[in-house]
This record gives structure tokens, C-alpha cells and sequence, in this order.
């Protein structure tokens, strides 16, 4: 049993205390150390309400309503709104037409939180030189957040998180951007259309925005004021779900001369096309010819290239342990250890997969027949798929699970939605950007250190998304991939608390009735072990896994990571540390009819908040994109620092 500290409602402490006994999975610690020696523990207040207007319910589950903007002002009292922007451009709701699918629209400051509200939004992809704090030097630097939303994306100065600032708004008729990615030197987006058949999308904006194009798009994004298309790929029928990009250059250079570096795209495309050459795979990959300087026009031009398919990735259907096999996510990341530039792809029943994308071939695979086809290097499923070796049933590389156990979502299983990988190695509680005079005695002179190296670890983060689950919401686990050939699970986190059925009796977990109301959807990592993560209705939550190696028992209590699974008897422990839940301005009276909410359209089940997407900035803030109201800038008191002083903009 452990006891939740510290909670706000509307502004108010409440005086509860409030222990919850956890099922499966130990959790540890009060959310405000300082005041786990107190006798007076200030209690905890569940966020979680499953059914509406429960006749035999008390308190916050009676008479609920999702929509009810003032029944989710949330929070735990260890998190702090710093800002919050509406993302209204001009007071219009898109820019002249002349614009559509070529270009963007600067913004006006003066309409920062004024009606109209767009809604509709979608992922946030942050980039910039942040431990610089977004300093500009020769014209280089600076922080900038981009947001899409259902036909249109946004980009905003973070450069000062309590003074964020909406530059513009690039409007794409054709509609349904569900993702953006932009590359690490700020100049390059790209955007998905995805569903926009009519047959298949089923919240049309306007007369025109089902045009039936399903495309990627590269953006130029160097002038902030006035983003302009570049170049695209078409992938009827149905369009990518989620995409990443990565620039390639030469020795890695710093700068990317545009004339030494190379653009690859990398497309989920949900549902495979078949032609005459076969099966087109879920990952397509994609090469934009000629460098980056080949696609800045002339003066006046708008040129749009076509992007080039290059290669692509399906899982084996035999290490599927017959489950859906369906691309869901994609990002791409440097592993820290082997240097390996490794795609991190969610194929739901056919679990994480991780594929080495670091040398592209000089010709195209079009089909994917060998690139990447040939290259994955790791998986994560909680089933075995071989008959030996790591992922066979004595292997270390699943947790025990039946297939018909994996592939179950009663049991909290498959459909593998999102995955992210740790930007660094972890160190009970440290990293490697923690100064060495810091850092625990255990965790010697680094990894490298002969006897203690192998404390510093690698973690990558999964997650699930259930439209409807009647035991309980998924979860959160996080995966070993120190070795990328050798992931294993060590820790495994869902919401706490229990459920309440709509008769007013007592469920073990928290569950989902429908709309995917509280399922997990997107996250990010921080700084020293904590991860973030989106819960549609319930909120973002931060949990710590910076302990999760020490607090593993393994068998005879020799440390064994090269038998993975099978050498634990316990697994880690993740710590819940807070959560917020991003509800509207509280500063407002009747901020539906002040910024005038349109719910989006309803696309997110009428309810507010239906958080989507979050980015973490290494200076200590968290952004999170919430589907109805806009964005908001908020901190974990565990992530403040010193060195980046930015007070809230609004007191609540």
C-alpha cells in the first residue's frame, strides 16, 4: 500500500487521504518527497472518472461530465502552468485561398487567446538549441514548436516558455495532418495526409478538403513567417498515419551544407498497398534526389518535386504471434551506444520493432524487398516467436507470455501504439549531462567503467492505444535496449487507482468504456529518467524510471542482462510523480464561449481535455498539444532548474 501526496482542484488543496493498493506492479514514494516524513499527508484525488452522471456515485463521479470544461481543472500541486497560446493566427480561420497547399501566413500577436479557438490539434515536434536556452548567434539557434492540426500547421517561437508566440500557420486543403517531424536544424517540416478519401474520413471541414491526396509533404520552414511546400510523394489510398525524417550527411556535419547532405522519409502507412509487384510495405521509405539545396526555387517559384520511394519494412509474418500487424508510429533515433541510426517503429500485435537505417543504398528498393527489409536488429513482443534463441520460449526477450496472452487487450497487450527511445544512458537517477562529481558511487567512472559500466542503461518507452478496454487502460512499459539486439521488459506502469462501473460499484483498475477515453497515447523522456506521457481524458502523467535498474531482483542476485527476462524474479519499479490535466485557461469565466470552443468537431469524442501529443524541452518544460483548446507550456517542480528562470506568465 502507499499513500498519494499533494493535489489541486480548482485551486484548492484538498485535505483527503486517500491509499490505493496496486495490482501486479509495485509503485513507490509520495509525489513531493519532502513531504513523505510529515504526519499530515495531504491526500491525492483521482482524475479518472469513467461513467457520466453516475446515479450511484458521490463526489467527483457524480453528475460527471466529459465535457464539462470546469469539472478538469486538475492537477497535482506539483505542476505548474507556465503558458498558453489558443494558436488563433488572425482571426481567421485560414488564410486566403490563394495560399492553400503552397505556402503559409504570418501571425499576429494581438490575437493570442481571442476567439476564435481552430481546435482540431493534433502532434507537437519541437527542435532548437535549447541548453543554450535558444540563444541566436550569426543567425543560428533559436527554439520553435510546430503543431498540426486537422488541415493546417502551426509554428511558435518557444524560445521563452512563458512567452510563447504563434509566427504562423500553414493551411493544406486536402486536411487530416496528423503528424510533423522537422529536422534537427530547424529548416525542414514534414506532414502526413492521411484518410482523407471520403469513403474513409469520416469529418470532412468543407466542400474541398476530401480532394482523395493522400501525401507526405517537405516544408521549407527557414523563413518562419512564410512556410513553403517543397516537395511531396501521393500514396493513395489511404495516406500515412505518422512519419519521421532524417537528414544524412556527410562525417555528420554540424552545419548540413546542403550540398553534403541527404533528406530520407520515413512513411506508416497503415494499410499497405498491393500492385503487381507485390506487397508495398507498412514502413515506406523515401528519398528527396539531389540534396537539400535542390529543392529552394528560384525567386517566385513553387516548385513541388516528387519524393522518391526508396525502400521499405514489414515485420515476418512468423514473429507476428498472429496478431494484427499494423504501422502505427515511427521515430528515428542515434543509439547512444552502438551509434547506430535506428528506426523505432510500433507495428500494434507485432510489438516494437527496431531497424537499422544507417547506410541507405545507392539504388532504390522500392518494394523493400532488402532495405531495411534486411536489417532489423531488435524486437520487443511479450510472446515467443522462435523456436530458440533470445526470443524463443527459454529466450530472454519476451516476458513470459503466451501468444494468445500477448494479443489479448484484457491482459493489457498489443496494440502497440507509440514508442521512445531515451535520448542518453541512465544511472540510478543521473545521466550522462549530470556533472561526474554527482554521480552515485555505483555508477563508477561511466559505462565504460569495468565494473560498474553496466548500470548504465538504455531504456525505451512503449505504449498501447485501446478505443475500448472494460479491464483497464495498458501500459506504459519500458524496454532495456542498452543492447538493440536484446531488448527486454524491466518495468511496467498503468494509471493507478481503481474504476468506478456506471452501477456505482468498484472496479480493481481504471478502464476504458469507449472512445478511447483514457488510453495512452503519445509521450517523451526528460532529463534524468522521467518520462511524459499523453492519457486522452486523463491527462498528461510523469512517471520516474531513473530507479528501475536498481530495483530489479534478479535470480540468485547475480545482475544478468544478457539473459534478459528470464534472470529477473521481480521487476523494476516505476514511480508515479505527478499529472495535469490540460483542461482550458482557468483564468477565464466561460472559456468555451470566450475562445469559442467547437469541441473539434467532436473528432476527440466531445471531450475536453483530450490530450494528443507532448514534447519535452530540456530546459525543464513540458508542451502539450490538447485537441480542443490549443497549447500549454507546463513544469514538474522535479524538473525546475536554475540556469532557466521562466516564472508563469498567468497566476492561477
Amino acid at each position: 500500500m502507499h499513500v498519494w501526496c499533494g493535489r489541486l482542484i480548482r485551486k484548492q488543496i484538498l485535505s483527503c487521504s486517500i491509499t490505493f493498493l496496486f495490482i501486479g506492479i509495485a509503485f513507490s514514494g509520495c509525489l513531493d518527497d519532502s513531504s513523505s516524513s510529515s504526519s499530515e499527508v495531504e491526500g491525492w484525488v483521482d482524475p479518472v472518472v469513467e461513467s457520466e452522471n453516475c446515479e450511484n456515485c458521490t463526489g467527483l463521479d457524480q453528475n460527471h461530465q466529459h465535457t464539462n470544461l470546469m469539472q478538469h481543472f486538475l492537477q497535482t500541486d506539483n505542476m505548474t502552468l507556465i503558458d498558453y497560446h489558443n494558436l488563433n493566427c488572425d482571426g481567421n480561420e485560414k488564410p486566403p485561398a490563394e495560399l492553400d497547399n503552397t505556402a503559409g501566413r504570418p501571425c499576429l500577436p494581438e490575437f493570442k487567446n481571442t476567439a476564435p479557438t481552430p481546435g482540431d490539434n493534433s502532434e507537437i515536434a519541437i527542435e532548437g538549441n535549447f541548453l543554450e536556452d535558444c540563444e541566436i548567434i550569426n543567425g543560428k539557434g533559436g527554439c520553435y514548436a510546430y503543431v498540426s492540426s486537422y488541415n493546417q500547421f502551426e509554428i511558435l517561437d518557444i524560445s521563452e516558455p512563458n512567452n510563447i508566440v504563434l509566427l504562423s500557420t500553414y493551411y493544406a486543403e486536402i486536411a487530416r495532418i496528423i503528424d510533423i517531424k522537422v529536422t534537427q536544424d530547424n529548416n525542414w517540416v514534414l506532414i502526413n495526409h492521411e484518410l482523407t478519401n471520403s469513403e474513409l474520413d469520416p469529418i470532412p471541414n468543407d466542400d474541398d478538403a476530401n480532394s482523395g491526396l493522400n501525401r507526405l509533404d517537405l516544408i521549407d520552414v527557414s523563413d518562419k513567417f512564410h512556410p513553403v511546400k517543397r516537395a511531396e510523394w501521393n500514396n493513395p489510398p489511404a495516406g500515412f498515419h505518422n512519419q519521421d525524417i532524417h537528414v544524412y550527411c556527410s562525417n555528420d556535419i554540424p552545419d548540413w551544407q546542403t550540398d553534403d547532405c541527404e533528406v530520407f522519409l520515413f512513411g506508416a502507412d497503415p494499410y499497405p498497398e498491393i500492385n503487381g509487384a507485390g506487397l508495398y510495405k507498412g514502413t515506406q521509405v523515401f528519398y528527396a534526389p539531389d540534396g537539400l539545396d535542390s529543392f529552394i526555387p528560384g525567386e517566385g517559384e513553387n516548385e513541388s518535386k516528387e519524393i522518391v520511394r526508396w525502400g521499405g519494412y514489414s515485420p515476418d509474418a512468423s514473429t507476428t504471434c498472429g496478431g494484427t500487424v499494423f504501422n502505427h508510429d515511427h521515430v528515428i533515433h542515434r543509439h547512444p551506444i552502438t551509434n547506430q541510426i535506428l528506426l523505432y517503429a510500433s507495428y500494434w500485435d507485432a510489438g516494437l520493432r527496431i531497424v537499422d537505417v544507417s547506410t541507405p543504398p545507392p539504388v532504390a528498393d522500392p518494394n523493400g524487398l532488402v532495405w531495411p527489409q534486411d536489417y532489423e536488429v531488435g524486437r520487443w513482443m511479450g510472446c515467443p516467436s522462435d523456436t530458440s534463441g533470445w526470443y524463443g520460449p527459454d529466450g530472454g526477450g519476451h516476458a513470459g507470455m503466451t501468444p494468445e496472452k500477448w494479443t489479448s487487450k484484457i491482459e493489457g497487450n498489443g496494440d502497440i501504439h507509440y514508442a521512445v527511445p531515451y535520448d542518453h544512458l541512465i544511472c540510478n537517477g543521473v545521466s550522462k549531462l549530470v556533472e561526474e562529481s554527482e554521480w552515485p558511487a555505483s555508477c563508477g567512472t561511466g559505462p565504460e567503467d569495468p565494473e560498474f559500466g553496466i548500470n548504465w542503461r538504455h531504456y525505451t518507452l512503449i505504449a498501447p492505444e485501446y478505443g475500448q478496454n472494460d479491464n483497464h487502460t495498458g501500459y506504459v512499459r519500458t524496454i532495456d535496449t542498452t543492447d538493440p539486439s536484446k531488448p527486454f521488459l524491466v518495468s511496467q506502469w498503468k494509471l493507478p487507482g481503481k474504476g468506478m462501473r456506471s452501477d456505482g460499484s468498484e472496479h480493481e483498475h481504471h478502464f476504458i468504456p469507449s472512445g478511447y477515453i483514457y488510453s495512452p497515447h503519445n509521450g517523451d523522456t526528460g532529463n534524468n529518467g522521467n518520462v511524459y506521457w499523453t492519457h486522452y481524458h486523463a491527462g498528461i502523467w510523469v512517471t520516474g524510471h531513473s530507479n528501475i535498474w536498481e530495483g530489479i531482483v534478479w535470480k540468485d542476485g547475480i545482475v544478468s542482462p544478457e539473459q534478459g527476462w528470464q534472470a529477473i524474479d521481480k521487476l523494476g519499479t516505476t514511480e508515479t510523480l505527478g499529472y495535469y490535466l490540460a483542461h482550458g485557461p482557468d483564468w477565464l469565466d466561460n472559456a468555451k464561449e470566450e475562445l469559442g470552443y467547437d469541441m473539434a468537431d467532436c473528432w476527440a469524442s466531445c471531450m475536453i481535455p483530450f490530450n494528443w501529443g507532448l514534447q519535452y524541452d530540456p530546459r525543464g518544460f513540458i508542451y502539450i498539444s490538447e485537441m480542443v483548446s490549443g497549447i500549454y507550456v507546463v513544469q514538474y517542480d522535479g524538473d525546475k532548474d536554475s540556469s532557466y528562470e521562466y516564472p508563469p506568465l498567468f497566476s492561477t
